[in-house]
This record gives structure tokens, sequence and C-alpha cells, in this order.
């Protein structure tokens, strides 16, 4: 079952204004529906849904009143003949719907709202890196870009806090076809889509607390001043770090998270490991040193950080 990565992930939520403005500050673009939704692209045209929180055609909650508003995502797969086998794979033990465009829909074992679609997103080039090291300069006579804002690519992984880890990965991986990329053993397992190069497009993680839910989304940007650009304007625009910057070790990846409004938080992620069937599957140690390098536990005040600059300019004097 050839899965290319997610193409929607659709919320349930109560304030849809609120979360509108979350995610155009964001960096998404809003695409015109004129059916009482909201729906925001990034570039390759993946999808976030915002619907209201009482609509009956969504799957129901999962989790509590804080990690229950991401009702679905929505995987893309390549061909018809991947729709028709999934469908037949999964209707052996649970419904199945099929919508006019034909996508499916069912839940997992958890009750997560789960869909597959023929992929409608397209791929995307990030602008040529300039970067300058000693003795490989490729930007030269040229200042580097300063970004006031993210415009994402493309959105790469959703993550799920479980309680019952195992068979919830033996659902995923050994009856879908998802791939293992990395693990903690019996706590977290990283999985991609059989026809995608992320390190990851799902995260199952059990924090030990007997809960599950929605815990966050992540979305790809350009270069690393992109992420700090739009983790820079997310604050000015009021919205709270949940933690970041950092960077994982496992992934490589540098991140930023935001609490979002409709539930868990948003992730902006650069230079994620990029991977295939070649790549090496590792087990590790669940360790804050694992999680991450280094972070910042609370984002960075951008108007404070310069008043600071500002002080610090006024106070020294010339020698």
């Amino acid at each position: 079952m050839n899965h290319t990565g997610i193409d929607k992930v659709t919320y349930g939520v109560t304030d849809l204004e609120k979360c509108a403005k979350f995610w155009t500050d964001f960096g998404l673009s809003p695409v015109k529906t004129g059916d009482g939704q909201k729906k925001f692209s990034a570039q390759n045209g993946a999808l976030i849904e915002l619907r209201s929180a009482n609509d009956p055609n969504l799957p129901p909650p999962v989790g509590d009143e804080v990690s229950a508003t991401a009702r679905e995502a929505t995987f893309g797969v390549r061909s018809t003949e991947d729709l028709q086998e999934l469908a037949a794979n999964l209707s052996e033990d649970r419904d199945v719907r099929e919508d006019a465009d034909g996508s499916i829909h069912t839940v997992d074992p958890l009750g997560y709202g789960l869909a597959f679609q023929v992929t409608q997103t397209t791929p995307v080039l990030a602008p040529e890196l300039e970067v300058n090291v000693p003795g490989r300069a490729t930007r030269i006579n040229k200042r580097a870009e300063k970004y006031d804002r993210a415009m994402p690519l493309e959105m790469s992984h959703i993550v799920y806090v479980t309680d019952d880890i195992e068979p919830h990965k033996e659902f995923y991986v050994d009856r879908l076809g998802f791939k293992l990329t990395d693990a903690y053993p019996g706590r977290g397992y990283f999985a991609r889509g059989a026809a995608a190069h992320h390190h990851h497009n799902l995260f199952l993680l059990n924090p030990g607390q007997g809960k599950r839910g929605f815990h966050h989304v992540a979305f790809e940007v350009g270069n690393i001043h992109e992420l700090f650009g739009g983790g820079n304007n997310m604050t000015r625009e009021g919205w709270d770090t949940m933690i970041g910057p950092g960077r994982h070790p496992i992934s490589s990846c540098y991140f930023w998270y935001f609490k979002n409004p409709c539930g868990g938080a948003a992730e902006y992620d650069f230079d994620s490991d990029v991977v295939d069937d070649n790549w090496e599957y590792r087990e590790w140690e669940s360790t804050p040193e694992n999680f991450a390098e280094w972070a910042l536990a609370e984002g960075m005040a951008a108007e404070l950080m310069f008043k600071g600059i500002q002080g610090s300019f006024r106070d020294k004097k010339p020698e």
C-alpha cells in the first residue's frame, strides 16, 4: 500500500474565527469552500480543515476536551488500486465509508478518525539554500534573507498520545504497511507511509499516564531563517510557545511548537531526515536528551530581546 504522507487533518472546534487566525498567522493560505467550513493550505496542497465541534459528520472525539479536537487524519495514496486494497483490508473488522470524492473513512483501534484518498498534494521545491561556511561559500556579495513570517511547504507528521501502544503500532505497521523508522520501544514509535520519504508521518506516544488524544501536527519550512521568522511572528501575534526553538537528535530537525487553539500544538520543522528503504531503524532510550539535544522552554520574546539589545548598545560606552 503506497501511502504518500498526510493530505489533510480535520479538527472539530468551538471558535472557528480564533482557530482560523491561528492558521493564517502560522502561514497557511485560506482556501475558499463556501460550505461553512474553513480550510487552510500548505504550499504543497496539504490541508487543515476546521469544522464545528458539533458537526454530526465528524468522527467522535478521542481524549479529554483539550486533546480531542483533531478528529481525522487523511493520508494520501498513489492510486485508486491502493484505495481499493485499503478498503478491503479495513472492511474486514470495521465500518468503512466511501465519500463521493472516492476517499474512504474509518477509525483506528483507539477511535481516531482515519481516512485515505488518492493524494491531492503536489511536490514542492524549496528555494536553494545559500549558506557560507569556510571553503564552501554559496552566498557571495549578498546578505542572507530575513523572514517576517513562515509559509510552510508541506505537512510532515501527526502525533497521537496512546494508552495501548503495541496494538496501535501493529495496526499501522503490520496491517496497513507503514514503515518503522525509529522507536522508544514500548513508549514511542516513528513511522512513515510506505511511499513517503519523511522521517515519520505518524508518531505514537505512550507517556505512561493512561491517556489518549491528539498531540500535534508538524509542517516543514524552507530554511532555519524561516523557522525563526515564523516563530517570531507567531510570538508577536500573541500565540504561546509550547516548546522551542530547539533540535531533535532522532529526526535531526530544528523545531518550534506553538500551543494551538484547535487543540494540542502546531510545529515548525526544518532540516528533517529524508529516508528510503535503506534507512537503518534504531531503538532509543526515552530520555530528555534524546527528545531534544537543546531547546528553549518558552520561546523567544522578540520585542523583549530587541529592547535588551537596544539597552546593551545604549549602556556601552565607545572605546
